[in-house]
């Protein structure tokens, strides 16, 4: 979660980011851009340079910028948000969001580019065993190759958490392959909150490919329709299965804070890890930040939709209520999921 709007502004992103891109492209556009903060609250420094006021402000938890005539003025005259074109009005809304669902992309593009291409070796391998795991507890080394799960044979690793669910914690008889000679053991699954699954606690052995740019683009896209389709489907997982506590349980909406431990997380891991992690929160942002709700770019972009359907804008004064409205209610959600990482 991210607050986003601040009366006639456009809205916020934690680090101003997509206050720089509502910026530039405000900018491309001529429309003049009154101010640009980082941060909400009181102002502690600020500088004018030209027509638009550079500040810091005490609050650190986003940024936005202020165009002329946003709030319907037209002071600004030929250079007012609303004297524009619509078509351009609508780029400078959707900026922001826009490049959070294309910078996945880039970054997926640049890891295949570095990295190539990993997948989970199969027949499934295990790399190495977590301690204090039904894994560990079972017998099941570094080495082993698991040919199948409770007489389910494990041809891909998608089929792994599959059995495995499927026993819903009870324990599961493992067949593997050990030096050339099949043994069997006997483990009992535990569930993983972060993953929503049960697990026996080991990491797979990967293969890697290396690929060239001409491959690298379409599973970069890829990737970014896979993670989309991810993060639908977490969320009407959310919605519908109650044992994961809704949208404010163990699993559910992160702020601020838990977006900082989970970046904490993934640096433990390495550089590749954070980049994925930057790139799903690119995406989430994205997503939500394009749903048409009141101050989010996409509510903004609705009423831009709504005035070339009716051929003229709505009043620029109840449109601003509305936004308002909206910024309230998302205040008070980040409020509830700021102290929700707070409890996690």
């Amino acid at each position: 979660m991210a607050p986003t709007g601040s009366g006639a502004s456009c809205p916020h992103e934690p680090g101003a980011a997509r206050s720089a891109r509502h910026f530039l492209t405000a900018k491309l556009s001529g429309i003049k851009v009154e101010q640009f903060s980082v941060g909400f609250g009181p102002q502690l420094i600020g500088w004018q340079r030209g027509e638009t006021l550079y500040a810091v402000r005490a609050i650190p938890l986003g940024g936005f910028v202020k165009l002329a005539g946003m709030d319907g003025s037209m002071d600004a005259g030929a250079r007012s948000f609303n004297a524009h074109p619509l078509w351009q009005r609508f780029i400078v809304i959707v900026a922001g969001s826009a490049f959070n669902l294309v910078l996945p992309v880039i970054i997926f593009f640049g890891i295949y580019l570095a990295v190539g291409e990993s997948n989970v070796q199969v027949p499934v391998h295990v790399s190495s065993v977590d301690v204090n795991t039904p894994a560990s507890a079972s017998g099941l080394q570094a080495g082993d190759v698991i040919k199948s799960v409770n007489g389910h044979s494990i041809s891909t690793f998608e089929d792994l958490p599959n059995a495995l669910n499927a026993a819903k914690g009870t324990p599961v008889t493992v067949v593997v392959e050990r030096d050339g000679q099949t043994r069997t053991i006997t483990a009992t699954p535990k569930f993983d909150a972060s993953t929503g699954s049960y697990i026996l606690g080991f990491h797979p052995a990967f293969t890697t490919r290396k690929l060239g740019p001409l491959e690298a683009g379409p599973l970069a896209v890829r990737q970014t329709g896979e993670s989309i389709v991810a993060i639908a489907g977490g969320i009407y997982q959310l919605a519908t299965d109650k044992s994961l506590g809704g949208f404010l349980g163990p699993r559910g909406l992160e702020g601020p804070v838990g977006i900082v431990k989970t970046t904490a997380r993934a640096a433990q891991a390495g550089a590749l890890a954070v980049a994925g992690v930057v790139a799903f929160l690119s995406l989430s942002l994205g997503l939500a930040n394009i749903l048409p709700f009141p101050a989010l770019d996409g509510g903004r972009a609705a009423f831009l939709v709504l005035e070339l359907i009716r051929g003229r804008p709505v009043d620029p004064a109840r449109e601003q209520v509305v936004h308002y409205v909206g910024l309230a209610l998302l205040f008070a959600l980040i409020g509830l999921v700021t102290y929700n990482d707070v409890l996690r």
